[in-house]
């Protein structure tokens, strides 16, 4: 009995030391895995942490760029506000620049349009003062005319003058002469001495030989081919023409046997004399 007791003991205590054994198993395979767990939560947290603290650094940063760009915003955005200020300052002061310069534009034009219009009138009166002063310069032109036209006649006059007084200077010395003579043959030079009329001369024709200036170039001497033998006297006038063309006509000055020398008369002439003319006593 006390042998089965202790066999029932015997098998009790092995069963329950294989129960502890599997007690003493499991504890220490559940010890393990929360231990490892542990070390796992561990390491995850101190890994969390890490993160934490570096996101917490990072948010800090974050914070200051923030922070810093917040205040470069918000003195851009007063910067950008004094710019509007000013550019509206600007701005007032361009358009009330713009007003006066479409004032003065305005006046400019105003200008403009009453200096064309004296621009306009100076144009008419310098053309006026231009037809005036070609007028005057065709009369100027005409007196200047008038003037060489009135010296030539003047020189001319002067030469029929100082021909005149050549002549009446001949003239009284020869009457002084017949008066010397008539007081010789004791004939009164007072009384009107009668004698046979001359009879009127033919027809006489001739040719110019040559035509110059006297002395004074106040006159036109021409030289023709007939003299006294033809009939020519002195004081006479004769005709030159050229072909169908009527020339002038001289008065004979001098005359000799076969040539006589005439002065143009002056007031007659219609062209220029040349050698060869034709000279006659009549037409």
């Amino acid at each position: 009995m006390n042998n089965v007791v202790g066999k029932i003991l015997i098998v009790l205590q092995l069963v329950f030391s294989l129960c502890f054994m599997c007690f003493a198993g499991a504890a220490y395979t559940f010890h393990e895995g929360w231990k490892n767990r542990a070390t796992t939560a561990e390491d995850k947290l101190k890994n969390t942490n890490l993160q934490l603290t570096e996101a917490q650094t990072a948010r800090q940063q974050l914070e200051e760029k923030l922070t810093a760009d917040v205040k470069t915003q918000t003195e851009r955005a007063v910067m950008a506000e004094a710019k509007v200020t000013g550019l509206d300052t600007s701005l007032a002061q361009a358009l009330g620049n713009l007003a006066n310069a479409e004032q003065q534009r305005d006046k400019h034009l105003a200008d403009l349009a009453i200096a064309q219009q004296e621009a306009q009138a100076r144009i008419s009166e310098t053309t006026d003062a231009r037809s005036e002063n070609l007028r005057l310069n065709d009369r100027v032109v005409d007196g200047i005319s008038v003037r060489r036209t009135l010296e030539d006649q003047v020189l001319e006059l002067q030469g029929q003058n100082n021909e005149a007084v050549r002549r009446e200077q001949a003239n009284i010395e020869k009457l002084e002469r017949l008066r010397g003579v008539l007081s010789k043959n004791n004939i009164d030079w007072e009384e009107a001495l009668k004698g046979p009329v001359l009879p009127v001369s033919e027809k006489v024709n001739g040719v110019v030989r040559a035509a110059r200036k006297n002395e004074s170039r106040s006159a036109e001497l021409v030289e023709i081919s007939v003299g006294s033998d033809d009939g020519i006297s002195k004081s006479m006038r004769l005709t030159i023409y050229r072909g169908a063309k009527y020339v002038c006509q001289i008065e004979v000055t001098e005359v000799y046997p076969d040539v006589a020398v005439g002065r143009v008369i002056e007031e007659t002439r219609n062209g220029t004399i040349e050698r060869g003319d034709n000279v006659t006593t009549k037409l």
